[in-house]
């Protein structure tokens, strides 16, 4: 295996991130993903579209608007686990691929402890609520499967593979081999691309000496190992990410005069992503059956930020309620191991290893500013919507030790500030409760690229003897940003169809 540190930046963070053509910089996608949320929470509010903002009672209001605490009466935990089943769909060189797959994750539980101030007598604070969480407020886990297959040049007769792709460093603007005078020379195109590297010591690229016509060396070549054979390929790739964005928030609500309820919260944020990469190309030749190259990133951070809120009765069939969720920095630490192995027809199975560390760099996730309502119909119910103000433009990565290996990415420019809609209604009927949601996401992409992100939910549940038992479904469904398995590759077009079954157990103590 070779460790690198502080090399090969560039180019792994253009190429191994999600997605890499020009229209969409790796750096953007990757601060939407880090900013993006969903609210997560309990099953009963994910069923109400993640409308939460003027609701109370809910160990969801933990995480979402501390207000909502001080609705509470009496102390409370919950948990909730999930299932997910992941419908993808991909389109590679004309061909269409779909797989599924399946997760399970415990995203949300907490704890409330509530306290009257009956010891204050004559003052119009009625109560108290202090509230522990753990929140999932997204969800990576996702999933691209495609295949195609990648034909020669009609006008070069070279095919626009990944063997050619890790030969271009060392070929000039007409495509010509280069010829290098030193081995230093040719040493710096190597280290410009890490698989060109790998490939070299698994004899995929080969070095060759140039003799003039009396044996005297003129230099040096770097060539693909069948620059004699040059025939069309089959390509596929599996990318697997899972994790995602988690708040440990510490929360207090407090209720006036059963009319104001304010509230605030610390969330600390934990950002862990995992990315696993297999590529897989065939070439149609004599010599090399196939090539594969694995790769994983790990991606960590850690921030600080705050909630506040508030929540109005102006009548009692009505709330209204705002929240403000602080920008947060987050200190982000990066991994990346590539494994190369070629599989000969002579049986040779050579394969090479590489690890890079990248420096440390921040994060900032945006601010977020919510406001909402809710309509009671007397005991029977009520109807609830939230809109949710994300501010994508003020997203910035920053470092100070070259992480990015030359200027910080500016990815405010490429997005916009958008606003999300989220709208639920409840039917009470005696101990039980019916739920339906839908939750808008607006596209943050400034590029031309639209990602089409909704979700659609609905819900049963059951309030006897303080112990609640909530079932909700939902499907969420998004575009994901256009992929090129490497640099002047084919694009792949793909979307995803995620499946949520999430219960909620909860008790009042």
């Amino acid at each position: 295996m070779k460790t690198l540190k502080y090399s090969f930046i560039i180019f792994l963070a253009t190429l191994c991130s999600y997605n890499t053509i020009a229209q969409i910089s790796p750096y953007t996608a990757d601060a939407v993903r880090y900013s993006q949320t969903d609210g997560g929470g309990t099953a009963r509010f994910v069923a109400l579209g993640g409308a939460n903002v003027s609701l109370g009672g809910d160990i969801s209001s933990i995480s979402g608007n501390p207000a909502g605490l001080g609705f509470y009466n009496r102390s409370s935990w919950a948990i909730s686990p999930v299932l997910r089943i992941g419908d993808f769909n991909a389109e590679y060189q004309g061909e269409s691929s779909q797989n599924m797959g399946g997760n399970i994750q415990v995203p949300n539980m907490g704890m409330v402890f509530h306290n009257r101030f009956e010891e204050y007598a004559g003052s119009k604070w009625v109560s108290g609520t202090f509230g522990i969480a753990i929140n999932q407020k997204q969800s990576y886990y996702n999933n691209i499967n495609y295949s195609g297959e990648v034909n020669p040049d009609p006008n070069t007769g070279i095919p626009n593979d990944f063997m050619e792709y890790m030969l271009s460093p060392f070929t000039n603007q007409d495509g010509e081999l280069k010829l290098y005078q030193s081995e230093d020379e040719y040493t710096q195109d190597f280290l410009s691309n890490p698989y060109s590297d790998l490939a070299s010591y698994i004899d995929l690229l080969v070095i060759f000496d140039v003799e003039d016509g009396d044996g005297n060396l003129l230099g040096y070549e770097v060539d693909r190992y069948d620059f004699n054979e040059l025939s069309s390929a089959s390509q596929r790739e599996n990318i697997n990410t899972y994790s995602g964005l988690t708040t440990l928030d510490l929360s207090y609500g407090a209720n006036y005069n059963d009319k104001l309820f304010l509230g605030a919260g610390l969330n600390i944020h934990f950002l862990n992503f995992r990315q696993e990469k297999t590529f897989t190309e065939t070439p149609a030749n004599s010599i090399l059956n196939q090539y594969e190259i694995d790769e994983e990133t790990i991606i960590s951070g850690a921030g600080l930020g705050l909630t506040l809120g508030a929540i109005y009765k102006p009548i009692n069939m009505v709330n209204i309620g705002v929240s403000y969720s602080t920008p947060t920095i987050m200190t982000m630490n990066e991994t990346q191991d590539i494994r190369m192995q070629a599989f000969f027809v002579d049986g040779s199975q050579p394969e090479r290893e590489l690890l890079n560390e990248v420096p440390a760099y921040s994060f900032m996730i945006p601010q977020k500013v919510s406001a909402g309502a809710t309509f009671f119909l007397s005991k029977y119910g009520f109807a609830t919507t939230d809109i949710e103000y994300v501010d994508y433009e003020s997203a910035r990565f920053n470092s100070s030790n070259g992480a990015f290996g030359g200027d910080t990415p500016e990815v405010g420019r490429d997005l916009k500030s958008t606003f999300n809609i989220r709208t639920g209604l409840e039917g009470r009927l005696g101990i039980f409760r019916a739920r339906v949601g839908y939750a808008y996401y607006d596209n943050p992409y400034n590029t031309g690229f639209q990602q089409g992100r909704d979700a659609i939910s609905g819900g049963i549940g059951i309030l006897k003897n303080g112990f609640t038992t909530d079932i909700t479904y939902s499907l969420s469904r998004f575009n994901n940003p256009n992929y090129s398995p490497y640099g002047g590759g084919s694009v792949v077009e793909s979307s995803s169809n995620i499946s949520n079954f999430r219960l909620t157990l909860g008790r009042n103590f």
